[in-house]
């Protein structure tokens, strides 16, 4: 963030806390008023001073055409030019237009500042409470979806707010304040030509009757799609493995055919209010001749009035063209409102404690899973744990071993901390896990997984992810020990090169040894493995496992994997029973491939790689 910019979280802190299950997009409103008082009011105050200067106008017309009549029949009569008086109202006149220029040019500024602002707060609001929440929370959204709210709905609501601030105000009070213009001007052309504008202002709103809802299902249409649009971007890979280039390109047509025709009545809907609007102004034009004619013959100024009776009509139908287009901004900002509240308003299933939590200094010498049963948030009818209990000693090294859903992956989770118990305790040093300062303890603890996390960035950034206190220099030694440092040498920036998304110019192996090396750069107490090599080939594989026995010397390591070269050598391998059977064996591979039982099983059937 620019050291110019400071995030304020009063707008974050007001939508996490509403407790409503619905927010529209004028309590939005409202909310962003209230944590902005100081700027609201600015905003407001130069909304009302251009409606009123914008009523006075035709007011100012009508009397320098009057007082330039009376002052040259008066003039022409006595042989003289016009008066000065006319000049005066010329110079107030213009006073007043360069008042209201100044004016419009400081708030369209002023919004524009504040729509940036709003957009800012908005985006960085969302993004904090997605970091905030656990792992369960995206088990079923699509990153198209998220991605669709972080993008779209933040910069839609933030310039709806702007635009709609504008002639949710101007619009009733130029509406109000012209209306008491006209008549000032001239009772019976004011009464034709508002009879006519407030007939087309109903008919608007008749015609945009249900365009909300409208608008609302073609935004959760299109919410869809991105998903769907994404998800197929990130399966390119299989896409073109598979030869499905035109399986896909039916599927894309079909997905968009319910957005085009959802699109119809909003499509109909917006060509009906261009056609009412663009009428309107001819009509009311019409009715006003018209109406001027006919009174003529008892007034004889009527058609002298007829110009300022048409500046305040100009002023008059400016709300019109603005009311028009208020319910499909509003539709569609509410829309948008209510995708951001959704995400604002959930909170993460447990807290992570980065303010309050335990902080452990000393070395963690025991961890201890005591009576541990847990089913996912996703499927709690599902146990996948049963009355575990284990303990790991500070420098010795574990593998959990069993068939697929045997809960083998799900113990590294618990010790992230990615998901809570559903009963029992997890112990750091006699202190509940749940209690620690998470963050702080996961400094001190690695993951390697099966799929690098590589961020879009360069070389010295990803390895630095987590240790950003780290120098260069300490990366290049990582990058070494990790036997990846050549490798970097030759690339066309070295350190600096860009690894692009997922780390997309690297292999599989080289991934891995990204990760090694950050695990190597960070000071880590506890090591979790999750079928860190099982994607990898045997020879790779074996190189690898050469710098991961490196990294596991001297640190409490947990182990997933199928691969023998994994868990030969670990102090200890679990395995695990099917469908939440628990532990059904413990001991050493010497030992267990000797003894009748599930490792055997699995060692004989070729399970055990």
């Amino acid at each position: 963030m620019s050291k110019h910019y400071k995030y304020n979280a009063n707008l974050e802190n007001v939508l996490s806390n509403y407790n409503k299950e619905r927010m529209g997009f004028f309590k939005l409103l409202y909310t962003v008023g209230k944590t902005n008082k100081k700027v609201a009011s600015l905003v407001i105050i130069t909304i009302v001073a251009q409606a009123l200067l914008v009523s006075i106008v035709p007011i100012l017309t009508n009397i320098v055409i009057q007082q330039a009549l009376f002052d040259n029949q008066s003039r022409q009569s006595a042989g003289q030019d016009y008066g000065q008086v006319w000049y005066v109202w010329i110079i107030i006149m213009t006073l007043v237009v360069i008042l209201l220029s100044s004016i419009v040019f400081f708030k369209d500024w002023l919004f524009s500042i504040i729509t940036s602002r709003l957009e800012v707060k908005f985006k960085i609001a969302i993004l904090r409470k997605l970091f905030e929440q656990d792992i369960s929370y995206y088990s079923d959204k699509k990153i198209g979806e998220i991605m669709t709210k972080v993008l779209y709905d933040t910069s839609n609501v933030s310039n709806e707010i702007s635009g709609l601030l504008n002639s949710l105000i101007q619009a009733p009070m130029v509406l109000i304040l012209g209306t008491v213009s006209l008549f000032i001007i001239s009772p019976h052309l004011a009464t034709a030509a508002l009879v006519t504008v407030y007939s087309m202002v109903l008919i608007l709103v008749f015609v945009v009757k249900n365009y909300r809802k409208n608008h609302l299902q073609l935004r959760n249409i299109m919410s869809s799609i991105n998903g769907i649009t994404a998800d197929k971007i990130n399966s390119i890979r299989l896409i073109k493995s598979s030869g499905t280039r035109e399986y896909e390109n039916k599927e894309i047509e079909k997905i968009y055919e319910p957005y085009l025709k959802q699109y119809k009545p909003v499509a109909l809907k917006g060509a009906a209010l261009s056609t009412i609007l663009i009428a309107s102004d001819v009509i009311v034009a019409m009715v006003v001749v018209i109406v001027a004619v006919l009174i003529s013959r008892q007034d004889s100024e009527s058609f002298a009035k007829l110009v300022p009776i048409t500046a305040g009509l100009t002023a008059l139908t400016r709300p019109l063209w603005q009311v028009s287009g208020i319910i499909p901004a509003i539709s569609r900002a509410s829309a948008s409102a209510e995708k951001i509240y959704g995400v604002m308003k959930s909170k993460p299933l447990f807290l992570e404690h980065e303010h309050d939590g335990i902080i452990i200094n000393e070395d963690i010498k025991r961890i201890e899973l005591k009576n541990i049963v847990f089913s996912y948030p996703e499927q709690p009818s599902k146990t996948i744990l049963q009355n575990m209990n284990i303990t790991f000693e500070k420098g010795k090294s574990y593998a959990f071993v069993g068939e697929t859903g045997a809960g083998k992956t799900t113990i590294s989770k618990l010790l992230l901390r990615f998901y809570e118990p559903s009963s029992g305790e997890i112990l750091i040093n006699g202190h509940n896990l749940n209690k620690l300062n998470l963050p702080v303890y996961l400094q001190r603890v690695g993951y390697v997984e099966q799929e690098p996390q590589i961020i879009f960035g360069n070389v010295f950034e990803n390895v630095k992810y987590g240790a950003f206190d780290k120098t260069d220099s300490q990366v290049i030694r990582a990058c070494k020990k990790a036997k990846l440092h050549e490798l970097i040498s030759n690339m066309p920036d070295g350190y600096n090169t860009i690894l692009g998304e997922r780390g997309f110019i690297l292999s599989g192996g080289q991934k891995q040894r990204l990760i090694i090396a950050r695990m190597f750069l960070k000071d880590l107490e506890i090591l979790v493995m999750d079928e860190a090599t099982s994607a990898l080939d045997n020879i790779v594989e074996k190189e690898i496992q050469v710098s991961l026995n490196e990294l596991m010397v001297n640190k409490t390591t947990v182990v997933i994997a199928h691969r023998l070269s994994t868990i030969k050598h670990v102090d200890e391998i679990i395995v695990l029973g099917a469908n939440g059977a628990g532990i059904v064996q413990r001991g050493t591979f010497e030992n267990l491939k000797k003894i009748e039982g599930h490792f055997k099983k699995l060692y004989e059937a070729g399970m055990l790689e």
